[in-house]
């Protein structure tokens, strides 16, 4: 298919739509000459620019994924994990421990209280 549309898409250009535009038979026979080689030559740029552009897209990929760590683990991710957990359950603690101590208190005040109007 390819090799079809590379011989017959110059020759159709070249003898059948360039010579409705009226110009003279000198002009006819230069394009109908060069019709293959621009062909050639257009065929070859598209090649090369979806080639750069594969290229291109490979490279803003891997500097992406180089600046994101994408596909990578993390070394260090694991131990700041961990460590913000351990703060996360000490500072729990000893929220608790304060709360237990005020309920205590209270506690203890009630009993107090109940003593004296018993008194």
């Amino acid at each position: 298919m390819k090799l079809l549309t590379a011989l017959c898409f110059p020759y159709i250009l070249a003898k059948g739509v360039f010579p409705i535009f009226g110009y003279p038979l000198l002009v006819n026979s230069a394009v109908y000459r060069f019709a293959w080689l621009g062909s050639l030559g257009f065929s070859f740029v598209w090649f090369c620019a979806k080639r750069f552009h594969a290229w291109f897209t490979n490279l803003h990929n891997s500097i992406r994924d180089d600046r994101y760590l994408i596909g990578r683990r993390l070394h260090d991710y694991g131990e700041e994990l961990e460590q913000r957990e351990k703060e996360v359950v000490e500072s729990r603690e000893s929220s608790s421990r304060v709360d237990r101590d005020d309920q205590e208190a209270d506690v203890g005040l009630r009993q107090s209280h109940a003593i004296l109007q018993d008194a």
